[in-house]
């Protein structure tokens, strides 16, 4: 009997979230051990007793043979409790065989182990960079891939780099469409290289972190559209006198009412006359209705402030 291989201790003990990387450790132990056979149930325990002829009599005795698999068994036992943590082990301390031990952790973690390995590629096709850094972002990918191939089911090098590239914005276009237009496959370290040089560049020419680049990007592709809200540019820009295209109902900025006014009546009022009621004696800017959308003057008002300026 060959045990020498479980003598080895296991860094890294069986939880409910490393099942494939504890797996991964014991079963080269057993296999040298040539115990295999133990987990699966195929190497099968002898009968405990068997019959002999004694002076032509048939007797009952203890099987050598079952006293050594039992030996090896229990060996294996022991490995693989010695293996699990404190929360396994009350799960599967009942357990007397090594094929009941591992019947149990397998139907234990084994569909939980899938469902993550599902859980994980998700995030992996959904994660954006965002406002991390490079550093922290391909830090993350890169340990959502090693969760997928501690649950057995690892990515290779090409669905890595396009789960990357996907989580990009839009500021680094020029970089993903240089990767896409590679004739040969890039590796995920080049690529890192590759994008922490192209922020490097970016600070070099904003002089300041790639986030806030990121940020300037982004507000001058939306500026134009938030900026110019309304008619005039904005409520203020829009209201009657305030300045701007559009700032009085005759087309004149709101600070020129005196001048206009002086203007056309040769001098003969210093008193203004409003233009938005039309009536004598206030601005645009102290009008009442200056804010009333559907304010329409008078007629009277108006007919005066037609021959007003007239010569």
């Amino acid at each position: 009997m060959n045990i020498g291989p479980l003598a080895l201790p296991v860094t890294e003990k069986l939880t409910r979230t490393n099942f494939n990387l504890w797996k991964a450790q014991v079963m080269p132990a057993i296999r040298g051990a040539q115990l295999e056979g133990l987990l699966d149930g195929s190497d099968e325990a002898p009968p405990k007793h068997i019959t002999v002829q004694v002076d032509g009599k048939a007797v009952k005795k203890i099987n050598e043979e079952y006293g050594k698999w039992i030996a090896r068994d229990q060996q294996v036992v022991s490995y693989l409790l010695a293996s699990v943590s404190k929360e396994i082990l009350t799960q599967v301390a009942d357990k007397t065989t090594t094929a009941e031990v591992w019947a149990s952790i397998q139907e234990m973690l084994a569909s939980q182990t899938r469902a993550r390995a599902v859980t994980t590629r998700i995030a992996l096709a959904t994660t954006k960079k965002g406002n991390m850094t490079m550093s922290e972002y391909f830090d993350k990918m890169k340990s959502l891939a090693d969760d997928m191939a501690a649950s057995g089911k690892p990515i290779d090098n090409d669905e890595l780099v396009s789960n990357i590239l996907t989580g990009l914005d839009y500021d680094y276009n020029s970089v993903v469409s240089a990767v896409l237009a590679r004739a040969e496959p890039i590796t995920v370290s080049e690529l890192y290289t590759q994008l922490l040089s192209f922020d490097q560049r970016m600070n070099l020419l904003h002089g300041g972190s790639q986030s806030s680049v990121n940020a300037a990007s982004r507000g001058g592709r939306g500026g134009g559209r938030g900026n110019n809200r309304g008619r005039g540019g904005s409520r203020g820009g829009r209201g009657r006198g305030s300045g701007g295209n559009g700032g009085n109902r005759s087309g004149y900025n709101s600070s020129n009412n005196y001048n206009s006014n002086d203007s056309n009546t040769g001098g003969r009022s210093s008193k203004p006359r409003c233009q938005v009621c039309l009536k004598v004696g206030h601005t645009a800017t102290e009008c009442w209705h200056r804010f009333d959308e559907s304010y329409v003057p008078d007629s009277r008002s108006a007919s005066a402030a037609m021959n007003y300026g007239a010569d």
